[in-house]
């Protein structure tokens, strides 16, 4: 629609002539779209609507011509070094037609009578899907599945399907493509008795009889279905409630094979009858480089994120909280970190480090940075990884972990490197203990940190409060390296006693045998009971300098032990030349420091009859 320009008092061509301002008929002028620069518009016409590309002004110096089409205000120039700015004297009809507008199509937004604003009214400038446009309904009854799938199936790579705040029943999987955003209203990250009632109704509700194995699924295969590699997928502002949900196969979000780049923020997973989070292979290739922040994984009846081999994973503010199995489980997550996440109240343990790792040229470690746990029933962290890609741990809090239905022991610990080959590096680490937050049950966890046949863990910078022992080593650990500053507590918090460890490796037990070998590396205290004469063999692994101690008991009557000499061996100074036997039931000590230069153990203490 044209509208008319001109015709008013003020609409004359003029010139300022000194003081003056001069009327100058028969004036022509160009027409423009900024005050300066810009455009020049020809596309005009005259009152009877024949097209002119300049304005004349008529015998009595006034302007009058008929604009482009929806253009209510331009710039015109008569040629005095000046434009001056017209309006379109039409305003009122203008407005008339926009408020016409409202409500409708492509028009301005207007709430309706519950406060929404219709799906067709938002800008398709945005590229946003609506699922509403797609015959979605989001009153928890009407079965949404088919409309939702076609959304997704409709939205172009790169776009957004929006879910306006309404709950979305569905019945059977939804297959998530390629470069599809998914965007809800809100995504309730912490959810309570009635906030999943009408006072929040923001989700996709998967309901019985549910055809799948998963409420939402991302396949990297070409299985004819779906590209041999997927990617790109965002899901932000939503939450998937699979309380309506029964048995125990269905999982939140399953993705296997190749998928790529998969970022989710602000999502909320919650009583799913399986895992919440799962990823799966095709012949071997994992999904990876996902990044999850802002995430909440509540109750679901399994596990609670279950990942494998998803290389460059970042997890960041992830909770998982009351899933009745293990809270994030992780295997071969190499090149992967961890960021404040937090593992509660789930019924095994709070995370699990665990199967085989660095299984290719570009696998590295993991990190582990200001996460927390509380109340898990197993450990809070578990270790127990294969491989040789290094696992670092700091500034780690755990809380009440060994819950083990509320009797507390169990061997659990709030940090637990247990058969672990992978290389564990832990600095800064603390463990309070507790019971229920009513005040029941048992305190727990039974240990702080607990050490136990792994091949190298270095443990510093640590609080170890815990009911039964801060720190156990069992000695049966390869390499442990315990740095200055460790502090353990034992009983409840109301009684706690503190102790400072010194920095000193654990006593290591030696096995018996007619001679007795010794790995160097292993500490600085060993000890042996003698069944027999015996030969302390050349010890393995030394550093120069090193210092040791053997603690020798004779057991079953006086035994003699020889001290092997040779290169590597045991040498004798002026002052102790040689050993005697060791009488029954008591304990001799003989300390050694080690000499790279001369390739010896120079014996310096033998003390006897303890």
């Amino acid at each position: 629609m044209r509208y008319l320009f001109g015709g008013s008092p003020a609409d004359y061509a003029m010139e300022r002539v000194g003081n003056q301002l001069l009327v100058r008929p028969g004036a022509v002028g160009t027409v423009w779209d900024a005050l300066t620069g810009g455009t020049q518009i020809t596309d005009l016409t005259n009152l009877t609507g024949a097209p002119i590309i300049e304005v004349t002004a008529d015998a009595d110096g006034a302007v009058t011509f008929m604009g482009p089409d929806g253009v209510t205000s331009l710039f015109v120039d008569f040629g005095y070094a000046r434009r001056f700015a017209l309006t379109a004297v039409t305003v009122g009809s203008v407005l008339t037609e926009f408020m016409a507008q409202g409500g409708e199509p492509g028009g301005w937004a207007q709430l309706d009578g519950s406060g929404n604003i219709d799906s067709s009214q938002i800008p398709a400038q945005l590229d946003w899907i609506v699922v509403r446009s797609y015959g979605a309904v989001g009153d928890g009854t009407t079965d949404d599945t088919i409309a939702i799938q076609t959304a997704i199936n409709a939205c172009p790579v790169g776009g957004i399907v929006y879910f306006p705040r309404g709950v979305y029943r569905t019945s059977a999987t939804l297959d998530w493509k390629n470069g599809v955003t998914l965007l809800g209203s809100h995504a309730n990250l912490m959810t309570g008795p009635g906030m999943t009632g009408a006072e929040y109704p923001c989700y996709i509700q998967p309901t019985m009889p549910f055809t799948g194995t998963s409420v939402l699924q991302i396949i990297g295969e070409d299985d004819g279905e779906h590209p041999a590699i997927s990617g790109e997928q965002r899901m932000v502002n939503l939450m998937l409630d699979g309380s309506q949900l029964t048995g125990n196969s269905i999982d939140g979000i399953f993705a296997k094979g190749n998928v790529q780049n998969v970022i989710m923020e602000n999502v909320c997973i919650r009583q799913m009858p399986n895992n919440g989070m799962v990823t799966g292979d095709v012949a071997g290739v994992w999904p990876y480089s996902w990044r999850l922040r802002h995430i909440m994984v509540d109750n679901c009846h399994a596990n609670g994120i279950l990942f494998t081999g998803n290389t460059d994973l970042t997890l960041d503010d992830v909770q998982v909280i009351g899933s009745w199995g293990q809270g994030i489980v992780l295997t071969n997550i190499t090149n992967g970190q961890l960021l404040g996440c937090r593992t509660e109240w789930n019924g095994s343990h709070g995370y699990r480090i665990t199967g085989p790792w660095g299984d290719w040229q570009g696998s590295g470690g993991m990190q582990m940075t200001g996460c927390s746990t509380d109340r898990n029933g197993g450990h809070g962290v578990f270790i127990d990884a294969t491989g040789n890609t290094p696992i670092s741990i700091s500034n780690l809090m755990t809380r009440r972990d060994g819950r083990n239905g509320g009797t507390g022991g169990g061997g659990y610990a709030g940090l637990a490197v247990i058969g672990a080959t992978v290389p564990v590096t832990i600095d800064g680490v603390t463990c309070y203990p507790g019971v229920d937050d009513g005040g029941t049950s048992t305190n727990s966890p039974q240990y702080g940190v607990r050490l136990s046949g792994s091949s190298s863990v270095m443990l510093d910078t640590a609080y170890l409060h815990a009911q039964t022992a801060g720190l156990l080593e069992d000695g049966t650990n390869t390499v442990v390296s315990l740095g200055p500053s460790i502090m353990t507590v034992v009983g409840p918090t109301t009684a706690a006693v503190r102790v400072r460890r010194p920095a000193t490796a654990p006593v290591v037990t030696l096995t018996d045998a007619a001679t007795i070998a010794t790995d160097a590396s292993r500490g600085a205290h060993f000890k042996v009971s003698m069944a027999g004469n015996r030969t302390l063999g050349v010890p393995t692994n030394p550093v120069d300098g090193q210092r040791a101690v053997w603690e020798v008991t004779a057991t079953g009557g006086a035994r003699a032990l020889a001290l092997a000499g040779g290169a590597g061996g045991f040498v004798f100074g002026s002052d102790i030349t040689g050993l005697t036997a060791t009488a029954s039931t008591k304990t001799d000590f003989i300390g050694a420091v080690y000499s790279a230069t001369a390739n010896a153990w120079r014996v310096i203490a033998y003390v006897k009859g303890y």
